[in-house]
């Protein structure tokens, strides 16, 4: 089970923003992300320790650590045009 929730740090000690569905002395995985303060937990054993239990939830989590200012950099044709970003052969325009 993937729980995501805010926590706050203070004197080395990670307090969540809201109570976790956890067994007291459960061990679980957790993923720190101080820009957003978003927390990821999951329980150990399950082999899921964020987001990324799902294909959708990779991508989100992927999205989520590239800034924005290199997202507008990538190339918008890329599918159409894999074979010039990868060896070089000349662009494909239209579409």
């Amino acid at each position: 089970m993937v729980q995501t929730v805010q926590a706050t740090y203070e004197n080395g000690v990670l307090r969540p923003s809201e109570s976790l569905d956890l067994e007291d002395g459960e061990v679980v995985t957790v993923s720190v992300d101080s820009g957003g303060a978003d927390v990821d937990v999951g329980s150990s054993g399950s082999g899921v320790g964020s987001a990324s239990s799902s294909i959708l939830g990779m991508f989100d989590e992927i999205h989520a650590s590239v800034p924005d200012s290199v997202w507008d950099r990538v190339p918008r044709d890329g599918a159409m045009n894999y074979k010039h970003y990868l060896y070089g052969w000349p662009k494909v325009e239209g579409e």
